[in-house]
């Protein structure tokens, strides 16, 4: 019984100290939250935001709340997070959304050459009607 318990206690305490890093994206942030247990956050940790080639594309510290913003870039990212005294963990992270931005701004441009072409027929074809 007592080697059960001792068991008991060595793997609780183990997952106490395992790093968990959620992102989420709005189209035009992306929210990264880390932390150890719900009521264990991971204060000042370094956070990096990779390509797809492990590349740096931005570097940030989480508040006390184990949270850090960073300007949305990229659909698809690695969050890697490092805290201290070895704690680490780098998770891929896939956005679902939309990228909000120039890409946007670059569907209404074709948008509204391809209403000029439609007006463009229309007006040619009513003056072959006359």
């Amino acid at each position: 019984m007592r080697i059960l318990l001792l068991a008991f206690l060595l793997f609780n305490s183990l997952y106490a100290h395992k790093l968990y890093v959620l992102g989420n994206d709005d189209g035009k942030t992306l929210h990264v939250k880390s932390y150890f247990t719900k009521s264990s956050f991971c204060q000042n940790c370094q956070v990096k935001i990779l390509d797809k080639n492990k590349h740096v594309l931005f570097k940030g510290t989480t508040d006390k709340k184990g949270e850090v913003d960073f300007p949305f870039t990229s659909k698809n990212v690695y969050i890697d997070v490092v805290a201290s005294m070895g704690h680490k963990n780098r998770v891929f992270y896939e956005s679902e959304n939309e990228m909000i931005g120039e890409d946007k701004n670059e569907s209404y441009l074709k948008i509204l050459f391809a209403l000029g072409i439609i007006g463009t027929i229309f007006f040619i074809l009513k003056l072959l009607k006359r």
